[in-house]
């Protein structure tokens, strides 16, 4: 009879043989999916993104399974250098809320908006928001890259909880580098398995409440915050106002949307797991997030009524449908529909609204409003 393998050795490379054939169904499944070829090493933060000085913007042409951006680097259709004529441009500006599709790729709460607004004239909605960026870097995206392709309406989707991260947010001045390219061999079944949650609920808490009192007691009493911070809450209004009067200054007209959370007012138990795992990286409480939030799209609603833009209020809207988020603020498939309709509702109000406007300062007062309405949504 042969030799019998050891279990010490067999048990090894039953393991190995798991992985191995794991990593080749991934490699198969992109391929078969999204036409990504078996040796190659995709990589979001670089196939999607440039580091261009201190600017983060999209890489022009970018792929990243079923993503693909256009020659700007936006998420939209194919862009020139102005709209056409007639059509009106709607540029997005945000972080990770205005991007999140994962394998629903085109379906982002822009890519639903342009598919309302495309309903009622010609509308071209481009989608410049890259994930990870705080006001001060949508400003600078918007300053140095986006702005290069007019718009006529810029939506900014904010989001207040970068100003509770440890360290303040600040205009970027340092040079970035760019990420280098991963080996061929990078394996691709991690990604799946980190998409899981492996843990049951009540384990999950006490994990992250045990990682969040490690981390508060790595510093000094009074560093978490128990109250809104004032000095976070001003640079918020700072940076968000000199946002809306360098878009003013294009001749865009802002629209500002409040962040809208999938928490009630107050959260429910259901809830608590949700607000820890957003509290995991801040420096305050969920409490305070949540107050914090409130503050946030209250300052947002006075600039714009200070800087004569439109608000949209989200918030009001959405806040405690869970039903509509992923997590603490990213949107199902159903949630992003919804933003989507709502914005593109606005903006054909405040396109109809300059068109009227428009038409009035040509005539003196005497243009037919029925008729300016009809043209502002379609432009025509």
């Amino acid at each position: 009879m042969p030799a019998r393998w050891p279990l010490w050795l067999s048990a090894p490379l039953l393991v190995v043989a798991f992985l191995a054939g794991g990593e080749l169904a991934a490699r198969l499944d992109d391929l078969v999916r999204y036409g990504v070829p078996l040796l190659a090493a995709p990589e979001v933060g670089r196939d999607l993104i440039v580091r261009d000085s201190a600017v983060i913007r999209g890489r022009p042409y970018g792929r990243y399974k079923g993503i693909r951006l256009n020659a700007a680097g936006f998420r939209g259709p194919p862009i020139s250098a102005a709209p056409p004529a007639g059509c009106v441009r709607v540029m997005v500006l945000g972080a990770s809320e205005s991007i999140v599709g994962g394998e629903q790729a085109g379906t982002e709460y822009p890519a639903r908006m342009q598919e309302a607004l495309s309903k009622h004239g010609c509308f071209e909605v481009q989608n410049a928001a890259v994930s990870g960026l705080h006001l001060g870097r949508i400003t600078l995206l918007w300053t140095e890259w986006a702005s290069r392709w007019p718009a006529q309406v810029v939506v900014v989707y904010p989001s207040p909880a970068f100003y509770l991260l440890p360290d303040p947010p600040e205009y970027p001045t340092k040079p970035l580098r760019e990420l280098p390219d991963p080996p061929w061999w990078t394996p691709r079944l991690k990604d799946r398995v980190e998409d899981q949650s492996f843990w049951p609920e009540a384990m999950a808490k006490w994990r992250l409440r045990r990682y969040i009192a490690r981390k508060v007691a790595q510093h000094k009493p009074g560093w978490e915050y128990q109250r809104v911070p004032a000095n976070r809450l001003e640079l918020y209004r700072r940076h968000l106002d000199s946002l809306v009067v360098d878009i003013q200054a294009t001749g865009a007209a802002p629209v500002l949307v409040t962040h809208a959370t999938r928490f009630s007012d107050p959260p429910g138990p259901e809830d608590e797991l949700v607000l820890l795992g957003w509290q995991r990286d801040s420096r305050a409480t969920g409490r305070v997030l949540l107050e914090f939030e409130r503050a946030a799209n209250a300052v947002l609603t006075d600039i714009a009524r200070t800087r004569g833009a439109m608000v949209v209020d989200a918030a009001a809207r959405m806040n405690g449908r869970r039903e509509w988020f992923t997590d603490f603020a990213h949107l199902t498939p159903d949630g992003r529909a919804v933003l989507g309709a709502l914005l593109a509702d606005s903006v054909r109000s405040l396109v109809s609204r300059r068109v009227i406007a428009e038409a009035d300062g040509r005539t003196g007062g005497r243009a037919d409003s029925r008729r300016a309405v009809g043209r502002g949504a379609g432009g025509q």
